[in-house]
């Protein structure tokens, strides 16, 4: 095929290049795109947006970029003033050159099984691997290049298919984004961080909240933060020129942002999502990059770029955590029967560990450490392991409060430290008329401490700090104790979940 090898050779291969020179620092692939459901062109970033020299194919990029952290998503074009953006992404249904122009082109799936072969292969390269997630093997083994020599074999075989009509880079452009989509959802199917919807996530193993605010105005995100709002939004279909525009698309004129760390690989994952004709749809971001790692629709998690590993696994015995990693802090009731399960960490010490801190950037999060004791952002903070926050969900949603009585909900704390450092409460109560109600927080050892007296028919707390003892049991059973003063009471708890900051006493 002549005509093909020309072609197939004016493509630059930078990732090859890469992958040749040996591993690579955790995320640094050089120039790639994400692999997802829609290709678009590429660029990449480090805090501020970086100028590419690259040059896209859809989703394979190729050239040389400025920086050293893997992005996509449809062009965005940046000044000084204003940030602009254009949907450029494609998609599969491109129609045959050579045949029927209503039947949409088919990416072989001898394509994807090469894909996946690729990235076995890379995983046993001992030279590779280890400085490599896997999202960047997939992104070496779907590039342009290695590529080829499955397209040409394809249509060696099946020369009649219409795909083999195509010019290679069209075929790159319109076709091939469908194998890796399907590749990646083979590839990260069994070991993927991010949990089955949108509500699990801050409750899923091995992810650490943040931050977490709600977005109204483009004064409010940075130039990085307002690109990949406007990328997340075009890849919903609603592509904007302006953030005020793309917040405008959403029912509510805001979209949340959601801030996690993943203790595993010790990276950090911006999430943007909204209500849009009623349904919550988003995308999730490597933090300061326009790489995507998840995509969320209809309040589901429907892509993932982003795998669990040992660290931050939950666990019931050390079997679970391997040689370099202990099970730590498993809650045990009577009989020794396991009510919840640990956290498989590391018990190697991190360099700036304990040291003061205003905001998770003086910890270095890539490191693994977190900025603690101040989930608001005020007051002094201290760097600690990210694995000593966690998130953990009570009953709710037909929680009936008791008349003339209390309610009590437990709440499972497990795999932290031993003392809480702080104690952050998000809870929604709705009655069905005005009533007071007195709501406390009970910690493990049987302590009390007040949260808030309410007279109205609705109490609605969002990470609502509360002063429990920092001297006792962080681990353990916690209860949400909701009084009926009033003697009314009539509603139900809707939301409950506690978030704890913890430390070793």
């Amino acid at each position: 095929m002549p005509t093909f090898t020309a072609l197939s050779r004016l493509v630059p291969l930078t990732l090859l290049v890469a992958a040749a020179c040996g591993p690579t620092e955790p995320g640094n692939t050089g120039a790639t795109t994400s692999a997802g459901d829609t290709p678009g062109t590429t660029s990449e970033t480090s805090g501020e947006p970086a100028e590419s020299t690259s040059t896209s194919t859809g989703n394979v990029t190729t050239g040389n970029v400025t920086t050293d952290e893997p992005t996509t998503g449809p062009a965005i074009t940046s000044t000084t003033d204003t940030t602009s953006t254009t949907d450029t992404t494609s998609t599969t249904d491109t129609t045959s050159t050579t045949g029927d122009p209503d039947v949409p082109l088919q990416c072989p799936e001898a394509i994807d099984q090469a894909i996946l072969a690729c990235v076995a292969d890379l995983q046993s390269d001992p030279e590779l691997a280890p400085g490599n997630f896997l999202l960047d093997l997939l992104f070496m083994c779907s590039d342009a290049e290695p590529v080829a020599d499955d397209y040409d074999a394809h249509c060696a075989s099946v020369p009649d298919d219409p795909i083999c009509g195509l010019e290679y880079p069209q075929f790159v452009e319109t076709v091939l984004p469908a194998c890796i989509a399907r590749a990646q959802t083979l590839l990260f199917a069994d070991v993927c961080l991010l949990p089955g919807s949108y509500d699990e996530l801050l409750f899923a193993p091995a992810v650490v909240l943040m931050d977490r605010r709600l977005v109204t105005g483009a004064a409010e995100l940075d130039a990085t933060e307002q690109e990949q709002f406007l990328r997340a939004s075009a890849e919903l279909g609603v592509a904007s020129a302006t953030v005020e525009e793309a917040l405008g698309a959403t029912d509510e004129g805001a979209v949340e942002q959601l801030t996690v760390l993943d203790v595993g690989t010790d990276r950090v994952l911006v999430l943007y999502s909204a209500h849009y004709d009623g349904v919550r749809r988003g995308r999730m971001f490597f933090w300061h990059t326009f790489t995507i790692a998840g995509a969320v629709e209809a309040d589901v998690f429907t892509r993932c770029g982003v795998e669990q590993t040992i660290e931050g696994r939950p666990c019931e015995d050390a079997l679970a955590c391997g040689d370099e990693h202990t099970c730590f802090d498993v809650l045990e009731g009577e009989g020794g029967v396991v009510l919840a399960p640990g956290t498989c960490v590391s018990e190697g010490s991190i360099p700036g560990e304990g040291e003061a801190c205003s905001a998770h950037a003086d910890c270095e999060p890539s490191s693994g450490l977190l900025c603690l004791d101040q989930l608001e952002g005020e007051g002094d903070g201290t760097c600690r392991p990210g694995w000593m926050r966690r998130t953990f969900a009570g009953p709710a949603g037909d929680s009936q409060l008791v008349e003339d009585g209390t309610l009590l909900l437990p709440i499972l704390a497990s795999g932290i430290a031993t003392v809480p450092t702080g104690a952050y409460l998000d809870l929604q109560i709705v009655q069905d008329a005005a009533n007071s109600v007195a709501v406390h927080l009970v910690n493990p050892l049987g302590t009390s401490t007040p949260v808030t007296v309410s007279e109205g028919p609705v109490i609605d707390l969002q990470l609502f700090e509360v002063g429990v003892p920092t001297d006792e049991s962080a681990g353990g059973t916690w209860h949400l104790a909701v009084e009926d003063l009033g003697g009314a009471a009539s509603g139900v708890v809707t939301r409950l979940a506690l978030t704890l900051d913890t430390r070793f006493d």
